[in-house]
């Protein structure tokens, strides 16, 4: 009597936590693998997972994203169908198909002492089921009933299957079973196919390849699988299908039927389709992705190389998408990206592809070309089209873009160096104005070089110790005396010499590497200043990229409590940029700051948007007047009348005003007539290193018949209450400049 054991098949089990995406790469690979059963620590059955559920959820949208790093115990079915292996056969399936058909369909799990043994399937309960009708003829012949049980058992389950089961005899190859599933797959009726051949159904040379196939199977007895097979319906549509086929011999062994299971597909087949699409295709705009455009741009660079012809490469950058995803939201945003793909489609050739990079970037592939003048036309096009205006949900929006071109052979011949290269231009049509176009030259590569090997050495100088402080001088002309200095950064390479802070300053904010350097000049300069007279104060200048970081306030507490500087010595300089972005919580660090005692200062007032609601929102202690007014003092009414009102603005607000950039004596008077109470520039003194300007703030002031040589550290004694003349240092005079004194007996 045949048990469960006898139709076991070995099917290595999966655990609780592996994941899905495991799972998923197993059902790739084990095609013919239906279920997989689920197991726990003790080898105990406590879940199954089925292929075509498992498929479905993961072709599922985000259902790869969803599932792909969860346990699998979220997919399987907790509740399958497990029994025994010393079970009867007839007992069994009789038992299931009354309270659970679907279960014995798909698959269930057989235990041997309540552990994992093996899975059973249809296709092995119809094998033991007709050996078991092979042996037991002579029983089923004196027992009518029996025989009428096991027919009506076995139509049971062929008709339950929910894939197309047929057997065709062996020698015409003649339909003599058709379940209900294949009825509703073919569309033909099973009266109709039964007793008659594929060749009545089906065009004469398809028929032959069925033909063909079934006498391959009878031949060798062994199981032959059709891994897609496109078998037309009644109606005229393609059914596709799966088919597996197997012979079955009769009592003298030789082959008497053929056996054929087979499975609809599409679904399966749309859904990993589907999946192949979102793997290669951007779902916002339905373009294809940078993985997809790689892989048509080497195709395109090996059809141009037998043709001889170019192919350009055109990154594009959306201007200003951040600020429209900023201020009207990432909806907004959404709309703009599709808009802006509909328009580079439009651009483009026939044959051509167009695709997103990611965020705002996009890039073409232009083929066919035999010159230049087919890539400068379309780059031309993208950049107009681009700057019309987007209308997006009653906004009315206008970005612009750019463009960078590189052109094979000429700028490379393989995929990631045309696209480095047409990023270098793209950058390059940026750094221009944006709302441009730019083809790579050969200098942007020797730039890029370049500023690789700055930015290399840039990091290792912050290792090293290359860096050092310089300080510049602020001159109170209330008191005329130094009443401060402004500590200023300098890079001493080995081998290029003193880097510009404008080189360097940017490239540090760009890399991240503002922070740590920021950081370092305000402990080095706190340290620094703490050994200057009492009434010398310090600046140290803020990068707006500093504000990003949450332990500004707490670094700023470290270096004073680090060096012993009292916060009120210490004045933190700022740009309105940094209450351009994120106000509030820029806002929130400054009153932070101001309320530890620093003082804050505005620098380069009146070069920006130099918005009166930033003194309105703030109490700033100072503003620093941009030098390039008070460059033009003398000679620009409007640069007087702008300084002036400056002045009186911040002596009605009782902020102190800095003139910075002051190079002459001239340009002291007018400020001193102006009213300006401190100065900063060329004329008081350049920036010096730490040890020369503690060693200018250590000087004694001297008077007598000589010229009068004025101290940093103490108040000058030559200077009467009334007008008072400028400071002259002889250290100033040894940097070229002339003190105002001797300004003016040269004049007299």
């Amino acid at each position: 009597m045949f048990t469960l054991r006898d139709t076991v098949s070995s099917l290595a089990p999966a655990r609780a936590e592996d994941l899905g995406k495991t799972l998923y790469e197993r059902f790739r690979e084990e095609p013919d693998t239906l279920i997989v059963p689920v197991l726990d620590a003790d080898d105990r059955p406590i879940g199954l997972v089925e292929r075509n559920a498992f498929f479905l959820r993961m072709a599922a949208e985000y259902g790869r994203a969803l599932y792909a790093l969860r346990p699998i115990s979220v997919l399987m079915d907790s509740d399958p169908l497990v029994v025994e292996a010393d079970v009867e056969l007839a007992a069994f399936t009789s038992d299931s198909l009354s309270y659970r058909p679907s279960d014995l369909l798909r698959g269930f799990i057989v235990t041997d002492g309540g552990r994992y043994l093996g899975v059973g399937t249809v296709l092995g309960l119809l094998q033991a089921a007709n050996e078991t009708n092979r042996r037991g003829v002579e029983a089923l012949a004196a027992a009518k009933a029996d025989q009428e049980r096991a027919h009506t058992f076995m139509t049971a389950v062929v008709e339950a299957i929910p894939s197309m089961v047929f057997v065709k005899r062996a020698d015409d190859h003649s339909y003599v079973l058709l379940n209900r599933a294949g009825e509703k797959i073919l569309g033909h009726a099973r009266g109709d196919m039964i007793g008659r051949t594929d060749v009545d159904f089906y065009p004469a040379e398809q028929a032959a390849i069925y033909r063909e196939r079934d006498a391959e199977v009878i031949s060798s007895g062994e199981v032959r699988v059709i891994e897609e097979d496109h078998v037309p319906r009644k109606d005229g549509s393609i059914a596709l299908l799966r088919t597996k086929k197997i012979a079955i011999p009769g009592p003298d062994g030789a082959a008497e039927y053929l056996l054929g299971v087979s499975e609809d597909i599409a679904e399966r087949k749309r859904a990993e389709a589907q999946i192949a699409r979102l793997a290669h295709y951007d779902p916002l705009t339905d373009l294809p992705n940078r993985l997809l455009f790689q892989k048509d741009l080497s195709a395109a660079l090996s059809r141009a190389a037998r043709r001889e012809e170019l192919v350009a490469v055109h990154c594009i950058d959306l201007d200003r998408f951040k600020t429209v995803n900023d201020t009207l939201g990432h909806p907004i945003g959404d709309a703009l990206l599709r808009t802006a793909a509909e328009r580079l489609r439009a651009c483009v050739r026939e044959g051509d592809t167009v695709a997103r990079l990611g965020g705002d970037e996009f890039a073409v592939v232009q083929c066919g070309l035999t010159d230049l003048s087919g890539a400068t036309r379309l780059a031309g096009r993208i950049v107009e089209a681009l700057a019309q205006t987007f209308d997006l949900q009653g906004h009315q929006v206008m970005i612009g873009g750019s463009v960078g071109v590189a052109v094979s052979p000429n700028d490379g011949a393989d995929t990631d160096e045309l696209l480095k290269k047409a990023d270098m231009a793209l950058y390059r049509a940026k750094a221009d104005g944006r709302g441009t176009f730019h083809f790579f030259e050969r200098k942007m590569d020797d730039e890029l070089q370049a500023r690789r090997a700055l930015e290399l050495d840039l990091r290792l100088a912050l290792v090293e110790g290359q860096f050092e402080l310089y300080y510049q001088p602020l001159y109170s002309l209330g008191v005329d005396k130094v009443m401060g200095c402004e500590a200023l950064l300098r890079w001493n390479h080995p081998t290029r010499g003193m880097v510009s802070p404008g080189d360097f300053i940017p490239l540090a904010e760009e890399i991240g590497l503002i922070n740590p350097l920021g950081e370092w000049v305000l402990r080095e300069a706190c340290r620094e200043a703490a050994g200057w007279p009492d009434h010398v104060r310090l600046a140290v200048n803020l990068s707006p990229a500093q504000f990003r970081d949450k332990h500004l306030v707490a670094t700023v507490v470290s270096a004073l409590a680090a060096s012993g500087l009292p916060a009120e010595r210490l004045e933190l300089e700022i740009t309105e940029s940094v209450l351009l972005h994120n106000t509030a919580g820029n806002m929130s660090i400054l009153h932070d700051l101001k309320a530890l005692g620093v003082r804050i200062s505005m620098d380069d007032f009146g070069t920006g948007y130099s918005s009166l609601s930033y003194l309105r929102s703030f109490p700033f202690d100072k503003i620093k007047i941009d030098q390039t007014f008070v460059r033009d003092i003398l000679d620009d009414a409007d640069a007087l009348a702008i300084i002036k009102a400056v002045l009186d603005l911040g002596a009605s607000l009782g902020i102190t005003t800095t003139a910075e950039g002051v190079e002459t004596v001239e340009q002291l008077d007018e400020l001193r007539r102006q009213g300006c109470g401190e100065i900063q520039g060329y004329f008081i003194s350049r920036p010096k290193p730490a040890a020369e300007i503690a060693a200018m703030l250590g000087v004694t002031v001297l008077s007598g018949d000589k010229a009068p040589v004025i101290t940093f550290s103490q108040p000058s004694d030559t200077f009467s209450h009334g007008e008072k003349e400028g400071p002259a240092p002889k250290a100033w005079e040894d940097e070229g400049v002339l003190s105002p004194t001797a300004s003016r007996q040269g004049t007299q």
